[in-house]
């Protein structure tokens, strides 16, 4: 994500200096060959002495420790912010500890990626015609801090932004992205388990799938160390939007059970009416 942002505004014909850090020094080294960064250096506090702007690209649980290596050298006019899909964590640890150490700091989370990973997945396209979320942290949050944000956005492709608290944000995440990933997960497992295979002789599902389980399967292949971090970070506002996956589900097994097609039918236009209601108001707020 953080090179995919970066290679958004390295494609714009005035580019601003990008200074990268990453401890992984073959990904930082790649990156300054792409053209990504303009400087690279594996030190998180040396990256960012001067910065007007610092944008933290890296798993939820590891910005805590980006935040202690940091909160010593930044200038006090300083924008940070970060693209993580959890958003309460890093709240409340922010207004217990770092609220002084960084006082203009906006969360944003793209709603945008990959399954693949590092430099070499980069994209400067990633974000075109995607929403993205701004979190205020800091109580005193300016205006003149989302306009930054705001600009910094559209000029990587992502003109649509709303604003929310950190809550509602991973409750939002946790039914569009989290739910869809271990969904994912769970077939994939599914697959690969299953006991029937074993009674099977032509079992072969991966040169046996057609398009619809190869569109649900994408994201299974997204990183597990990145997701096992995420889906553990929002656990509780998961575990609700599984709680109502899993009546859904019931549902379906009760009608199944019944055998009455016109039911299931029934269920199902019912259903797809009340997303095309949805959709509807989204197309015209």
């Amino acid at each position: 994500m953080g090179a995919s942002l970066a290679g958004a505004l390295k494609n714009l014909p005035e580019p601003p200096v990008i200074r990268g850090s990453t401890p992984d020094r073959r990904e930082g080294e790649k990156a300054l060959e792409r053209g990504l960064v303009d400087v690279y250096t594996p030190v998180n506090r040396e990256v960012i002495k001067g910065a007007e702007l610092i944008v933290v690209a890296t798993p939820p649980s590891r910005i805590p420790d980006v935040w202690e290596e940091i909160s010593e050298h930044v200038l006090p006019e300083t924008l940070l912010t970060d693209m993580a899909s959890v958003k309460l964590p890093l709240y409340d640890l922010y207004r217990k500890k770092y609220a002084s150490a960084f006082p203009h700091y906006l969360s944003c989370h793209p709603m945008a990626g990959r399954e693949v990973t590092g430099v070499d997945s980069a994209r400067g396209d990633l974000f075109r015609d995607r929403l993205t979320f701004l979190v205020p942290f800091s109580p005193a949050t300016r205006q003149v801090d989302i306009s930054r944000l705001t600009t910094l956005w559209s000029l990587a492709g992502s003109p649509r932004l709303t604003i929310l608290e950190a809550r509602e944000h991973d409750r939002i995440l946790a039914l569009i992205s989290h739910l869809p990933h271990i969904l994912s997960f769970a077939l994939l497992q599914t697959l690969t388990t299953t006991s029937d295979k074993r009674e099977l002789p032509h079992w072969d599902w991966p040169s046996q799938k057609g398009g619809a389980l190869k569109d649900m399967l994408r994201i299974a292949w997204s990183s597990p160390e990145l997701w096992g971090d995420i889906l553990i970070q929002n656990r509780t506002e998961l575990l609700a939007s599984i709680q109502d996956f899993n009546a859904e589900m019931e549902q379906f097994r009760n009608v199944l059970i019944r055998e009455n097609r016109e039911e299931m039918t029934a269920y199902l236009k019912k259903l797809q009416a009340r997303a095309r209601e949805d959709m509807r108001h989204e197309n015209h707020p």
